[in-house]
């Protein structure tokens, strides 16, 4: 079985798109929409990795990562943040919550292989 990543993105086709390329890369991929969504996910699955956007519904990604950091349920797993929003504000809001990194999006796809494979154990 291939290490497992949770995706949390709410715009369905680019969380569509995220999936098949991961898959097709031999990871197991298990997505949301909203931080609900997400807790489950992550207390089920154990991901080996959490790719996350900042603007979600509801509450913010760097939230719902700071929320799981008090609560320990992140222990060791990397997080990336996903973002369109002023790289500058990317950065602040990746560092405030200790993100492995973050990239600016549209993705490119080459670079976030490169990007999981090096953050995922």
């Amino acid at each position: 079985m291939g290490k497992k990543i949770v995706i949390l993105e709410d715009d369905l086709d680019y969380r569509e798109v995220l999936v098949k390329l991961l898959e097709g890369a031999g990871y197991e991929v298990f997505g949301g929409t909203t931080g609900f969504d997400i807790v489950t996910k992550v207390v089920e699955e154990k991901p080996d990795l959490i790719l996350i956007d900042l603007m979600l519904p509801g509450i913010p990604g760097n939230k719902v990562v700071d929320a799981f950091q008090k609560q320990d349920v992140l222990s060791g797993v990397p997080v990336v943040i996903l973002s369109s929003k002023d790289e500058s504000e990317i950065a602040e809001a990746a560092k405030e919550v200790n993100a492995a990194c973050w990239l600016k999006k549209p993705v490119d796809k080459e670079k976030l292989l490169e990007v999981v494979k090096e953050h995922i154990k």
